[in-house]
């Protein structure tokens, strides 16, 4: 099952994040934020930080909304009972029928990790890490997934991590892709293959925040694909992206990946939409 070697092989042009371009964004991070938070700009002391590697003051931590109990393993929505009054269990099985989100939608990814709720201080931040000047904030971020879902990322062990791409019409407007930088840092934390050219746009598609639900699915809908020579022999994908909400873009993506050859697909995202 597991494939890095082979897979890592395969793949070294294709990403985007080398060493030098990683040292190169963490001092730029380290030379604008060296003590000072992220989202505010108060300036940070042992005592104002309450995660030692992240540079979030507390008042700011305090207002993330973040996931702590239990969830649907395949669409990460917090789900507190089950039936009647089973409390929801995160080792459980990966579909579950009691999760109205998942009830009756197919969905091509095997497990969601989600930091936290896509509302109040995740959202903006979330928002403000998609300009171009946000990436030292995609990094700190990053740094939230991982301490947020370390132990469940460690115990799956994927063979390659891969960011949601955006076309290239939607890059040049952003001057950036959060989802990548996410990616690398988890890449890093898990020393795992990054894989940016993994998958890729096949069309420019409308932004699924204009859209309807129904809308969202027929948007993306077969607007991936795998890059030239790349088979995925099985491998275990760690597909990284923003923000989950209908979990129409990464089902498209996670369908690309399965018919490449992957045995397995979870979805990490900084954030959980509930509508």
């Amino acid at each position: 099952m597991k494939n890095a070697a082979t897979v890592a092989r395969r793949w070294p042009e294709k990403i985007h994040f080398g060493d030098a371009t990683r040292a190169a964004i963490q001092g730029v991070f380290e030379l604008l934020f060296p003590g000072s938070c992220v989202s505010c700009g108060t300036e940070l002391d042992a005592g104002q930080r309450p995660v030692a590697d992240m540079p979030f003051c507390r008042e700011c931590y305090g207002e993330f909304e973040l996931i702590a109990g239990p969830t649907c393993r395949q669409c990460g929505a917090p789900v507190p009972l089950i039936g009647a009054g089973r409390i929801a269990d995160q080792a459980g099985p990966p579909t579950r029928p009691d999760c109205y989100r998942c009830r009756g939608r197919k969905l091509w990814f095997d497990e969601t990790l989600a930091a936290g709720l896509y509302t109040g201080r995740i959202r903006e931040l979330l928002l403000r890490m998609k300009q171009s000047e946000g990436d030292p904030l995609s990094m700190a971020i990053g740094r939230l997934i991982w301490h947020e879902r370390r132990e469940r990322l460690e115990v799956l062990e994927p063979d390659v991590v891969a960011p949601i791409p955006l076309h290239w019409r939607r890059r040049i407007a952003h001057r950036t892709n959060s989802a990548a930088i996410l990616a690398e840092v988890l890449s890093r934390h898990l020393h795992a293959p990054l894989a940016e050219g993994l998958l890729r746009r096949r069309r420019h598609t409308k932004p699924q925040f204009t859209l309807t639900p129904t809308q969202r699915w027929q948007n993306v809908r077969q607007a991936f694909s795998i890059g030239g020579g790349q088979h995925l022999n099985q491998a275990h994908v760690l597909l990284v992206d923003d923000i989950l909400t209908t979990g129409a873009t990464c089902s498209e993506a996670a369908r690309a990946l399965k018919k490449a050859g992957a045995a397995r697909v979870t979805v990490v995202v900084a954030a959980r939409a509930i509508t």
